[in-house]
């Protein structure tokens, strides 16, 4: 999927699994992608570093 506007704040961005719809955002929110990105793959998740991905949660990269 991609990282998108903020569902709260659309200056803001969260992530989106290609595999279930899973949603990542920062605490606190932000709009800015490669600090989404480091907590991202923190988290295990797994894609290309790029807004467009595609992007995969730790969830279905454990093979939920």
């Amino acid at each position: 999927m991609t990282a998108i506007p903020g569902d709260q704040d659309p200056s803001t961005l969260q992530l989106i699994c290609d595999n279930c719809g899973r949603t990542m955002l920062l605490d606190p929110p932000s709009a800015h992608w490669w600090s989404l990105w480091e907590q991202a793959l923190i988290a295990g998740w797994q894609g290309f570093n790029r807004r467009v991905g595609p992007h995969t949660c730790a969830h279905c990269v454990d093979g939920g």
